[in-house]
């Protein structure tokens, strides 16, 4: 089996790229059912946040889910670089889920919302059913990782989340946002985040709003803020300093000119207002940018604030390498033990019990021609002498078996050896279903079978005749 991944981050495609190929929540399980749907796929893990979104599988092989993630992200292999999209085959997408979980992969490095965020995605699949054996232990193995790395490394050390470059981007850019009024346009996970941090600094009033009233009341009431209904978006932002958009809306909930009309009506063009789009699909049309008054961050910007905290965490950035590279080789040693191993040693199982006929026959043979029975040491070098060449004989193999499960192809040269040496078809210790001889593995390629068989067609030809003269038995 193959664990093959693909996707789009910050680091490999256009904000414009990433809004195409973007999945809100409610998205993921059809997602995970086109994939389940593909030849060959078992299992299927889909990760989507703000900066990234990408797909893993467990496949027969790596060619087929490679193809199951062509069709989910409608792309040949060719145009994967043109459509900002990278795939990772084997351990390659082993190493790149655990650099993911441990924010070595993140656009402000040490962030620690992307644990929760992949430990969300493994949840998502396991409760659709599309998460079993291999994916179980990859991701379990992937958010212990990201757990140990927060308590034992300082990755998270003056730690700038997403959340917290946005706050301080408005808060530099109006110098300040306490006794402002702010806009949240937005009640989940990352407008509670953004919330918490301008309620800290002292912003007020704080209005939120968004699709659903509900939603906006109850994070309002957390932050002793004001839910506004969702048509009162522009004329809000209008009068407030700020506004921060993260919805998981698949169309910009603000754009350029019916937010300059609210401006021009509320009195308030071309005074200073600061909005920051944590979106992907951007929320905030980039139209309102041109607006006199409006500095406008989106998450390509926010990536560039400066993180006075980032010398320390590229420090710890080294021990997080370390524990990611041991992660990976349990990992490889799991997987070794479950497909690869169990193969080598069928092989020698197999091949010691070739020993053990091929001498018990070559014992009878020298004991009818010398007129006695070996001695116990002359069996035991012939016994000796049979392994010796066995061992010689599948030492290669087994070499290039064990070093082969660290690449995409392993499947191939497992699912080969087991082929070649009969393991499935006939494994070591099985009797031959035509002569019923423990010592006959050889199955059609049996004499006795021939013979037998051969005489039951001879007797099945003779039976017609026989009945035509009228012999009975």
């Amino acid at each position: 089996m193959s664990i093959v991944a693909m996707g789009a981050s910050y680091k490999s495609a256009s904000l414009e790229q990433r809004e195409r190929i973007a999945l809100a929540d409610d998205q993921v399980p059809a997602a995970l059912d086109r994939l389940l749907a593909c030849e060959g796929v078992t299992e299927a893990v889909v990760l989507s946040t703000c900066n990234r979104t990408e797909a893993y599988v467990e496949a027969k092989n790596d060619r087929l889910g490679v193809q199951a993630l062509e069709h989910l992200f409608g792309v040949a292999e060719e145009g994967l670089a043109e459509g900002g999209l990278y795939l990772q085959r084997g351990m390659g997408a082993v190493r790149h889920l655990f650099r993911v979980a441990c924010s070595l992969d993140s656009m402000v490095l040490g962030e620690a919302q992307i644990l929760g965020q992949v430990k969300r995605a493994f949840e998502t699949s396991s409760t659709h059913g599309a998460c079993h054996e291999v994916l179980t232990r990859l991701f379990k193995a992937a958010i212990g990782l990201g757990k140990r790395v927060r308590t034992e490394t300082a990755i998270g050390a003056d730690s700038v989340s997403l959340s917290t470059a946005a706050y301080r981007a408005a808060d530099a850019e109006l110098g300040g946002l306490r006794n402002r009024p702010v806009l949240l346009v937005g009640a989940g996970e990352m407008a509670r985040l953004a919330a918490a941090y301008l309620r800290e600094g002292g912003a007020h009033p704080l209005y939120v709003v968004s699709r659903t009233i509900e939603h906006a009341r109850q994070l309002a009431d957390q932050v002793q803020g004001e839910a506004r209904p969702f048509d009162e978006r522009y004329r809000l932002a209008a009068r407030c300093d700020a506004v921060f958009s993260m919805t998981a809306a698949p169309d910009a909930v603000i754009e350029g000119e019916p937010l300059a009309r609210a401006r021009e009506e509320a009195g308030t063009a071309g005074r200073p207002c600061a909005i920051v789009d944590q979106s992907v699909p951007r929320d905030v049309q980039p139209a309102c940018a041109d607006l006199p008054g409006v500095a406008l961050y989106d998450i390509e910007r926010l990536g560039s604030i400066i993180d006075e905290g980032m010398g320390r965490r590229m420090e710890a950035a080294r021990e997080v390498e370390r524990l990611a590279a041991e992660a990976e080789s349990a990992f490889l040693s799991w997987m070794q033990e479950r497909s690869v191993v169990p193969t080598i040693r069928e092989m020698y199982e197999k091949g010691d019990q070739a020993v053990e006929r091929e001498l018990a026959r070559a014992c009878r043979t020298l004991a009818a021609a010398r007129g006695q029975a070996i001695s116990d040491d002359e069996r035991a070098t012939l016994e000796a002498f049979g392994k010796a060449v066995v061992k010689k004989l599948l030492h290669g193999p087994s070499i290039r078996l064990r070093k082969e499960a660290q690449s995409a192809e392993s499947f191939y040269y497992t699912s080969s050896a087991r082929y070649l040496f009969g393991l499935d078809t006939h494994p070591a210790g099985t009797v031959c279903n035509h002569c019923t001889d423990p010592s006959c593995h050889r199955g059609e390629g049996c004499s006795k079978h021939r013979a037998k068989a051969a005489g039951e067609a001879a007797r099945a030809a003779a039976s017609p005749a026989r009945e035509a003269k009228g012999e009975t038995r």
